[in-house]
């Protein structure tokens, strides 16, 4: 049994542990990732995640705060410069990149790519420790930080820790932190579809009382968009 300190220790590696440990070390923290298993090299010719998020132009000023934002364009990201949507019959609403005098609204990328381009970086950052692939056993409070169990029998002593590690978090179960939720009573489809002509830069969302339904372009290359 060994002992890692560290100041920070993250529990969970995806887009918002990646970030926000990249961040962190940027400033100058010793941060150590907990994380079950490394992203999946990325392909180039892969069919594109179906798990896809619109990354605002604010959110791409993040990313290249970061240093990752060319990365991300070096895969896979698809701009989108008109936003459709509408509730039902009566209301409607159109955000458009020309009349609001932008270049774009922002980006779709592949949940994919961004957690690989935030991965690579964290692997070069000398304040950044992996720990992968590791799982977190138990968590303990102490006078001067938290003392963490992990599966394979280590102990990390950070000062904080930080659950980033999804909706059924082990971080927050364990720390004892309450959650509010309750069950749509919905199921949701995400759909790869291949077009017969360009997807376009445009994207849109309805909502419907039966539930959503949204389309966005994927991936420009592939002429591919989602469905959801």
């Amino acid at each position: 049994m060994t002992n890692q300190p560290t100041e920070i220790a993250i529990v969970g590696g995806g887009m918002v542990g990646g970030a926000l440990a990249l961040g962190l070390a940027q400033q100058g923290f010793t941060v150590m990732v907990i994380e079950h298993a490394a992203p999946a090299p990325f392909v180039a010719d892969s069919q594109p995640d179906v798990r896809i998020s619109a990354i605002s132009a604010a959110s791409v000023a993040l990313l290249k705060g970061l240093g990752v934002w060319e990365a991300v364009q070096g895969m896979r990201s698809h701009p989108y410069r008109r936003l459709e949507t509408w509730e039902w019959e009566n209301a409607h609403v159109v955000f458009d990149a020309a009349e609001l005098k932008l270049p774009l609204l922002g980006y779709m990328v592949e949940n994919n790519v961004l957690q690989q381009a935030l991965w690579q970086a964290l692997e070069a950052h000398p304040g950044v420790t992996l720990r992968v692939p590791a799982s977190l056993a138990a968590l303990h409070r102490r006078h001067d930080g938290y003392a963490l169990e992990l599966a394979d029998g280590e102990w990390v002593t950070p000062k904080l820790v930080i659950g980033a590690d999804g909706a059924n978090s082990q971080v927050r179960q364990m720390a004892g932190i309450g959650i509010h939720a309750w069950q749509y009573a919905q199921s949701c489809m995400l759909i790869t579809v291949k077009c017969e002509n360009a997807p376009g830069d445009s994207t849109w969302q309805q909502f419907t009382p039966t539930g959503p339904r949204a389309f966005f372009a994927a991936v420009r290359r592939l002429g591919v968009a989602g469905v959801v």
